[in-house]
């Protein structure tokens, strides 16, 4: 906050002023000496009545270093604490980096789990795949739909395996050694399934190489545990879920070898290999059912219980029970409908067993990370308790001083500021209204020591630029007071002089003297427009109220009167359908006259004002062919424009046209930017809302309701015929010689009407002012257009066209809505006969910009309690 720029009032009578510079608040008192933040007197012997010598601040420094050394108390403690801070926060590190390790062992065990499960998956998949490539590498005719389908489900968790087991990278050498030989047989499938496919490999020649395969699954899955380093509990349970995918693989390996043998003679090869894949199957179960939890072993019972289950048992004791030599006597199809049975609900079981071991090893990482989230905390407590207890005694001091320095600083960067920019806002005379005074830094008490003595210097500090600042918002406000009085007064005298030059223009013939009236009448303008700048940046009112919404051209005119060179001020279109309310209009003339005063210049030539309705908005804009303003200065100019000062700056005296516009556009929700021209100068565009103003909708035209041209009297000539001449309105207070120009008295031959059609009433009077000046009585005697009965030749090349046709009046049924009514139509008008102009006159003219000039003048529209 700039309190200086934004104080417009003198220094009180304290003899004492405020002000800020970046950085630096300083107070000035009157005997020319300033104390602040760079340059602070110690003021302690007030609150304790002790004289003491007063030093610079530089030379009580220099005497503080040369009685003892440089270096601070808290860094000679440090010193001599290092060394037990130094072990405490060894021993507290080792205990750390061993928790962080074991939570790292536990990630890794974690995804060696996941896996040892995807493996799980992978190795079923490879048995279906294995069934199916046995038998189209047996079949001459069979179909490789089904071993395709089986080989995509198999590629999607050969590449779910990789994703997972991309996690371990080279780095990890035991994790490499045990997935590196089943990942080398996974590469070698999709030669395998070639030669499947292409019939160019034995049936006895795939189920070797599947069984390969999945035995190195079968390994992976064993040894997770060993490898993860997990526990003896945990190690257990992940044999016990390598051992249900072992006897799956048993019983595949029991339904590929009868499939094999496809109801033909048991020989000894395949004796033994059926007894030895039941007694591995036997033996995996075995293990499952010994080491595995109870409810491990209820999921196994209850998939191994069933009619499918009981049908495979029968068919396997049937081949068990057969002799070499003898033929198998079992239904193939029925064989391997059975056995892919008991396969599916062993894998269901190797699945559930999976998830629940993903899950017990997942909460045990969790526990490992908190108990090594704990112990590093309590580490680091360890090390903060140590280190608050051994540095207590240094950072006695130093803390103390370090909150006295930022206690300081904050209030001298951010408390001062605000405190002084409320009292700037607030209102002297009502206490209440008034911010507290900043809170005593200084803690209350008899025991004080040199930190205190500070403290409390800078809270008399603090409260004298409280004080300072309070004298400052008074002086504000009596400034703030003292423009407005004299902006009220000097508004009174120039309603009061524009009042009386308006009595000396009626009354005065001369056009000389006219002259001289009009040039007093544009500067009392003018001065009124700078009385109405200041009471504006004052933050006061205009004061006029008007009694009924004035147009836009109007409030145009009214302000263009306003300035020096309105006579280089060109109106363009203005939209005659935009009226302003009562509420806006002095505002908006005052508004568009600083732009306009601004235009005139800095522009040689014309101005122009132009105003259309565009849409919801209205958009005045003022046209000026200068030298146009630089990108930097316009985009300045419009950031003011669109947000104002909340306060007036020193600039802003300099610089009111601006500093008003922008206080009046933010008043009224207006939109005021500067652009540059097309072909140079600047174009000031003023957005007004159309909800702020008032727009008339054009009524429908009128329907005729006279005599309707061509028609005549039955029986009558169209010679003998003639329409009546619409008489025209004589406005109150005019000379009869006005009507004159309206009125045609001479007959207008037309065609004869075949009836007699009524006349059109006379136009309803419109209103006009009751009034005559002696300009108006100069003119009117000069020229032969105002004499009545006269007649007034013109040329050929100047005749007028004739005037538009006058309409009668519209009837209506009970609901409003037009009637027709018959034989009315349009009265043609009377065709005027030829005038002759006079030459203009030197008296004329000056009388005609007389009434010019009174036109364009604000009393268009009287305010209320101002004529």
């Amino acid at each position: 906050m700039d309190v200086d720029a934004r104080a417009i009032a003198p220094p009180s009578r304290r003899g004492h002023s405020i002000s800020a510079s970046p950085g630096k608040w300083a107070l000035t008192f009157a005997n020319g000496r300033t104390t602040g933040r760079d340059n602070t007197e110690t003021t302690a012997q007030q609150s304790t009545g002790e004289a003491r010598p007063r030093l610079p601040i530089a030379q009580a420094l220099s005497l503080g270093r040369a009685e003892g050394s440089a270096v601070p108390v808290a860094r000679r403690l440090a010193f001599l604490l290092a060394i037990p801070l130094s072990a405490t926060v060894l021993f507290a590190g080792w205990g750390v980096v061993s928790a962080g390790l074991q939570g790292r062992g536990a990630d890794r065990l974690q995804s060696l789990v996941a896996v040892s499960a995807v493996v799980g998956e992978l190795v079923d998949e490879l048995g279906r795949e294995r069934v199916t490539a046995a038998e189209l590498a047996s079949s001459a005719r069979g179909s490789v739909n089904p071993l395709l389908e089986q080989v995509a489900r198999t590629d999607r968790l050969v590449g779910e395996y990789r994703q997972r087991r991309g996690r371990f990278g080279a780095g990890d050498r035991d994790a490499e050694r045990l997935l590196a030989p089943f990942d080398g047989q996974l590469m070698r499938l999709p030669g395998l399934r070639e030669q499947v496919r292409s019939r160019s490999v034995s049936r006895t020649a795939v189920l070797v190489r599947y069984r390969v395969a999945i035995s190195l699954g079968l390994a992976v899955r064993e040894s997770v545990g060993q490898v993860g380093g997990a526990d003896g509990q945990v190690a257990d349970r992940l044999r016990v879920a390598a051992a249900l995918s072992r006897a799956s693989e048993y019983a595949g390996i029991q339904q590929t070898a009868v499939l094999a043998a496809g109801g033909g003679v048991l020989t000894q090869a395949l004796q033994q290999e059926l007894a030895g894949a039941r007694a591995g199957y036997e033996e995996a179960l075995l293990t499952v059912a010994q080491r595995s939890s109870g409810r491990w072993r209820s999921w196994l019972d209850q998939a191994l219980s069933g009619p499918e289950v009981l049908a495979a048992q029968r068919v396997d004791d049937e081949v068990t029970r057969s002799r070499v030599g003898s033929r198998l006597r079992v239904d193939v199809d029925e064989w391997a409908r059975v056995s892919a049975q008991r396969r599916e609900r062993l894998y269901a079981v190797q699945t559930r067993v999976d998830a629940d071991m993903a899950a017990e090893v997942s909460r045990r990482r969790a526990e490992q990370w908190a108990t090594t989230g704990v112990l590093s905390g309590a580490a680091v407590a360890l090390v903060a308790v140590a280190g608050v207890l051994a540095l207590r005694q240094g950072r006695a001091l130093t803390s103390r001083l370090r909150r006295v320095r930022d206690a300081v600083t904050g209030m001298a960067a951010v408390d001062l500021p605000d405190l002084v920019r409320r009292v700037s806002v607030a209102d002297p005379a009502d206490p209440a209204a008034m911010p507290p005074a900043p809170a005593a830094l200084a803690a209350a008490g008899a025991g004080r020591d040199e930190v205190d003595e500070v403290t409390a210097a800078f809270d008399t500090l603090a409260a004298a630029v409280y004080r300072i600042a309070i004298d400052l918002s008074r002086q504000r406000r009596v400034a703030a007071g003292s423009v407005e009085a004299v902006g009220r007064r000097c508004q009174g005298m120039a309603h009061r002089l524009l009042r009386e030059l308006d009595l000396a223009e009626r009354d005065e013939a001369d056009s000389r003297t006219l002259a001289t009236f009009f040039r007093l009448d544009n500067l009392a303008a003018q001065l009124q427009h700078a009385t109405q700048s200041l009471l504006v940046l004052s933050g006061r009112s205009l004061g006029a109220v008007h009694p009924q919404p004035v147009a836009l051209v109007t409030v145009a005119q009214a302000a263009l009167s306003r300035i020096q060179e309105y006579r280089r001020v060109v109106s363009g279109a203005i939209d005659e359908r935009v009226a302003v309310p009562p509420a806006l209009i002095d505002d908006l003339v005052h508004l568009l006259a600083s732009l306009l005063d601004n235009a005139t210049r800095y522009s040689p030539d014309e101005v122009v004002v132009t105003g259309h309705l565009l849409g919801d908005r209205v958009i005045v804009q003022v046209t000026d062919t200068g030298s146009g303003i630089e990108p930097d200065l316009l985009r300045r100019l419009n950031s003011e424009l669109a947000d104002p000062a909340p306060m007036i700056e020193v600039e802003h005296i300099r610089r009111q046209g601006v500093a008003t516009v922008a206080l009046l556009a933010a008043a009224h929700g207006l939109r005021v930017r500067l652009l540059p021209g097309r072909t140079g100068g600047t174009v000031a565009e003023v957005e007004i809302p159309a909800s702020r103003l008032l727009v008339a909708t054009t009524p429908p035209p009128a329907l005729p309701t006279g005599p309707v041209a061509g028609r005549r009297a039955p029986g009558t000539s169209p010679a003998a015929s003639h329409v009546p001449a619409v008489r025209a309105l004589r406005t109150p207070g005019r000379p009869a010689a006005l009507t004159s120009r309206v009125e045609s008295r001479v007959p207008h031959p037309v065609d004869a009407a075949t009836q007699i059609l009524p006349v059109v009433p006379p136009p309803r009077a419109a209103r006009g002012v009751d009034q005559v000046t002696p300009v108006f009585d100069e003119v009117a005697r000069r020229s032969p257009w105002f004499e009545e009965g006269a007649t007034v030749h013109l040329p050929a090349a100047a005749r007028l066209p004739a005037p538009r046709p006058w309409h009668g009046e519209q009837a209506t049924t009970p609901n409003g809505l037009p009637r027709r009514q018959p034989m009315t139509a349009f009265v043609p008008p009377a065709r005027p006969g030829p005038v002759v102009v006079p030459g203009p006159s030197s008296r004329g003219l000056a009388a005609t910009a007389a009434a010019y000039q009174r036109g364009l003048s604000h009393r268009r529209f009287p305010s209320k309690g101002h004529p």
